[in-house]
């Protein structure tokens, strides 16, 4: 017998993460149960697939050492061991390990979760429809798509053929973020100023770089701007549309600290969960080590109880975002409250779900797949 969940499957997107054979599934399936059958499905790894074993061993050890002290009770043996044995059993990451605070919890719970390598499976293979991946990972492309949700200009720069609409966007907006096109997570976004800048050995080096899009300002609303002024603070929601219903697994708010314009948590921000149906911030925020925050840290505004402005606007945006193109089924938009009300800040067809997961820590894969299986059972 083994166990193995009715929509498992691994992406050809990323590295292999997993050996699926019938022997590794049955070794698997002892390992869930025996300390003893553990130690051996690791074995079986370090054996038979070295080079990704030896290649994660650094990453675990970086991990351990950041949270050096938490696990007192546990030597560091049995965690290299139960983070390796949590990868290639269920596809968690050794960082979202730690984040969802894994250790010494049984597999029922660690199966909760809406695992890292098993989204890319589930986004891009087979619930979005083939276009939606390369579409959204162009943040021009998607601009370009979904111009009425942004409220702001944005310009895509991809040869020096683009330097004269450069030259104009930055004339008329002299503030503006950029963001180069071949990163993710909020890596490379920086604000610039026309007044501390050449325009044109600005554009130049940082098309050496690699293609990019700028962007005029969000200009926060107040009652969003009081909790952390500098940064955007965004909203991550995370939907699944069948039948153009739109379903919501989750809404993030995302709030910069210190002096930092990105609130993305790998960034230093902290992150709450939002009680999506009225509106309201129902939990501490956190940082990606744990520590929670009742109130922020700079600004000294009470986090939980928070109720946010307009709602019912941002959740009817929502709505029109996620219907707005066909294929769109399992989606993570990014919304910000503005001076112009709420608006669209990107979306992305392979959402990290550490954020939306890890406050309560709580998994989310049995909602998810209620709707998979009523979304299989009508669109396919």
């Amino acid at each position: 017998m083994n166990r193995k969940d009715r929509y498992f499957g691994m992406s050809p997107r990323i590295a292999r993460w997993k050996l699926d054979t019938p022997f590794e599934n049955w070794l698997g399936y002892k390992a869930d149960k025996s300390e003893f059958w553990k130690k051996l499905y690791v074995i079986y790894y370090k054996i038979f697939d070295r080079k990704y074993y030896k290649g994660g061993l650094p990453f675990i050890k970086e991990e351990i050492e950041l949270r050096r002290g938490e696990w007192g009770e546990f030597n560091e043996s049995y965690i290299v061991r139960d983070m390796i044995y949590c990868l290639h059993r269920l596809g968690i990451s050794f960082q979202d390990y730690c984040i969802y605070d894994l250790i010494n919890k049984n597999y029922r719970c660690r199966n909760s979760f809406v695992t890292d390598k098993m989204r890319y499976y589930y986004y891009c293979d087979i619930l979005n429809d083939r276009e939606i991946l390369p579409l959204m990972t162009n943040k021009y492309t998607c601009y370009l798509k979904y111009q009425r949700f942004f409220k702001r200009d944005v310009l895509g720069c991809f040869s020096d053929e683009d330097f004269v609409a450069f030259e104009k966007f930055v004339t008329n907006h002299r503030d503006f973020i950029y963001k180069p096109l071949n990163e993710h997570s909020g890596h490379g976004i920086a604000k610039y100023s026309l007044d501390v800048i050449s325009i044109s050995s600005f554009f130049h080096e940082k098309l050496k770089q690699g293609a990019f899009v700028v962007e005029e300002l969000i200009t926060q609303g107040d009652e969003i701007a009081v909790v952390h002024p500098q940064s955007v603070n965004s909203f991550r929601v995370v939907t699944f549309t069948i039948d153009n219903k739109v379903y919501i697994l989750g809404v993030t708010w995302r709030i910069g600290t210190g002096e930092s314009i990105m609130d993305n948590a790998g960034a230093g921000g902290i992150y709450a969960s939002i009680d999506y149906q009225l509106g309201v911030v129902e939990s501490d925020a956190v940082d990606y080590r744990g520590k929670h925050f009742n109130i922020h840290p700079d600004t000294g505004v009470q986090i939980v109880g928070y109720k946010l402005p307009c709602w019912n606007e941002a959740l009817l945006l929502v709505h029109d975002m996620a219907t707005h193109l066909p294929g769109t089924t399992l989606i993570s938009w990014d919304i910000a409250y503005s001076d112009k009300g709420w608006l669209m800040i990107e979306a992305n067809d392979n959402g990290d779900w550490s954020i939306i997961q890890s406050i309560k820590k709580i998994g989310k894969k049995e909602i998810l797949y209620n709707y998979m299986d009523e979304y299989f059972l009508k669109c396919k």
